[in-house]
C-alpha cells in the first residue's frame, strides 16, 4: 500500500511542477518581451529574481553539507 501512496504523490507532484513551470515560463516570456516595460526595470527585476534563486540554492547546499557533517559527528 505504501508504494501506491508514494506513486500517487510523485504523479501529483510532477503534474503540479509541470503546471507551475509552464505558468512561470509564460509569465517570463510575457515580462521579458513586452516592449512597454522599460529595459532597466526588466533588467532589475530579472537580476533580483536570479539573485534570490542563487542565494536559495547556496543555502540549501550549505544546509545539506551541515546535515551530513552533523550525522558524521554523532
Amino acid at each position: 500500500m505504501k508504494i501506491i501512496k508514494t506513486t500517487g504523490l510523485v504523479i501529483f507532484g510532477l503534474g503540479a511542477i509541470a503546471l507551475i513551470g509552464y505558468w512561470l515560463y509564460l509569465m517570463a516570456i510575457e515580462f521579458l518581451w513586452v516592449t512597454e516595460i522599460p529595459f532597466v526595470i526588466r533588467f532589475g527585476v530579472t537580476g533580483i529574481i536570479l539573485g534570490v534563486i542563487i542565494t536559495l540554492i547556496a543555502l540549501v547546499i550549505e544546509r545539506m553539507k551541515d546535515k551530513n557533517n552533523e550525522n558524521l559527528d554523532v
